[in-house]
């Protein structure tokens, strides 16, 4: 119970992250003890080598997906921070939160900075997620006929569960990426309503007291 709702905080305000940390940890323990030798009684040895090497290209092929949607996702974070650097200008001494109280103006602060702590861990986050891990491949050396074909298969085998490890690591922190990315989103929701809601009543009282005036 009390996993679940530290869960759904982390997950609301952080993005996961923590606990994407923490699987991620356990991973990464994975791809450090695995070995190809470790293979040498796996049922998948007796399939034929061209399936094993088709299966090996598509466990690289998501891998090289997962890094265009974080290249993908970075360009358009850097763009939003780009953006964003122009709302500071909302502070200045002619700027539309001039007339605000302190109270508002503050808040507004606030929400701005956290927006943009939101969409700049989220671009840290999908340039971490491409640049973790290498993609596992069989040498020259491991592959017929400088080496026995069982021993190529096992490297294969080896390649294809550590690179869906890979996978496992840049997609969970694509997924922290993209929370960051909501929050942030969010945020910045939040942050319109709370320049343009002020505004707005302020417009709605003056028009009720001319209303009251002339009649």
């Amino acid at each position: 119970m009390r996993t679940d709702f530290i869960r759904k905080v982390d997950s609301a305000i952080f993005g996961s992250i923590f606990t994407l940390w923490k699987a991620n940890k356990k991973v990464e323990k994975k791809i450090s003890e695995c070995k190809p030798e470790q293979f040498d009684k796996d049922e998948r040895l007796g399939l034929p080598l061209e399936y094993l090497k088709s299966e090996l290209r598509m466990s690289v092929e998501r891998l090289e997906k997962i890094e265009k949607k974080a290249t993908s996702t970075l360009l358009g974070v850097a763009v939003a921070l780009a953006v964003f650097s122009a709302t500071f200008s909302l502070f200045s001494a002619n700027g539309p939160l001039a007339g605000y109280p302190d109270v508002i103006q503050r808040v507004v602060a606030v929400v701005l900075l956290l927006a943009m702590l939101y969409l700049l861990s989220s671009g840290l986050l999908a340039l971490s997620a491409y640049k973790v891990g290498q993609v596992f491949r069989p040498n020259m050396d491991d592959r017929a006929p400088l080496s026995k074909a069982e021993w190529e298969k096992m490297v294969i085998i080896f390649s294809i569960d550590q690179n869906q490890r890979i996978g496992t690591l840049r997609s969970n922190r694509m997924s922290a990426s993209f929370a960051c990315l909501r929050n942030g989103l969010l945020s910045v929701l939040l942050l319109g309503v709370l320049i343009v809601l002020p505004h707005v009543l302020l417009k709605c009282c003056v028009k009720i007291q001319d209303i009251a005036i002339t009649s």
